[in-house]
């Protein structure tokens, strides 16, 4: 497994049967409000960044393997179902980046919903992987949820959903991968979106 040590901007690296440290892989940045997935083979950890950057670390060499920075501020991100691609939310400068899991090299850049004055677009938060290659979020400012389908290709489908609800935020996928359902920072309720139908 691994720890986020925020304060140091590394990534401590454990062994849970026994309680012992392997590891530690210090040069992530900032990592504030850190979140990390790992590839299907359990090799590699993905931390995203509060700083907008995406680090690939080699879990048995105990080291970076790739790091990118790709946005201003970013708030966590997924890896698909087939483990071939990772999706970053950013805040700054707002939408959703994806890369190839391999190279770290841009897939897709998905700006969001620009605010009704133009001064910038919406934060993106709960970027989820969901079922048949696809990934779900949501946008905080502009109360809507966006899917991204990769199932036909590299450049998605994309499926708006609007008016879902005030100020989206921390979402998360039913086991059966039917529903959606993201907490709702502006009023008392949640947004639930059946994936299904």
């Amino acid at each position: 497994g691994v720890v986020v040590e925020r304060t140091s901007g590394s990534l401590q690296i454990i062994e849970s049967s026994t309680m012992t440290r392997l590891g530690r892989v210090d040069g992530l940045g900032d990592l504030s409000h850190a979140s990390v997935v790992f590839s299907r083979d359990q090799r590699y950890a993905y931390v995203f960044g509060r700083d907008g950057g995406l680090s690939k670390i080699d879990l048995l060499e105990q080291r970076i393997d790739r790091r990118v920075i790709q946005a201003g501020n970013s708030i966590g991100g997924a890896i698909s179902q087939d483990g071939s691609l990772i999706a970053v939310g950013n805040y700054e400068p707002g939408g959703v980046k994806v890369f190839d899991a391999r190279t770290l090299e841009p897939v897709a850049d998905i700006p969001a919903t620009a605010l009704p004055d133009g001064s910038r677009n919406s934060r993106v938060v709960g970027v989820i992987d969901a079922p048949g290659q696809r990934f779900i979020y949501s946008l905080f400012d502009t109360n809507e949820t966006w899917l991204l389908d990769f199932s036909a290709s590299r450049t998605p489908k994309v499926t708006r959903f609007e008016n879902i609800g005030k100020q989206p935020y921390d979402a998360l996928l039913t086991p059966d991968g039917r529903y959606y359902v993201a907490g709702l920072f502006g009023e008392d309720g949640m947004a639930k979106i059946d994936l299904w139908h």
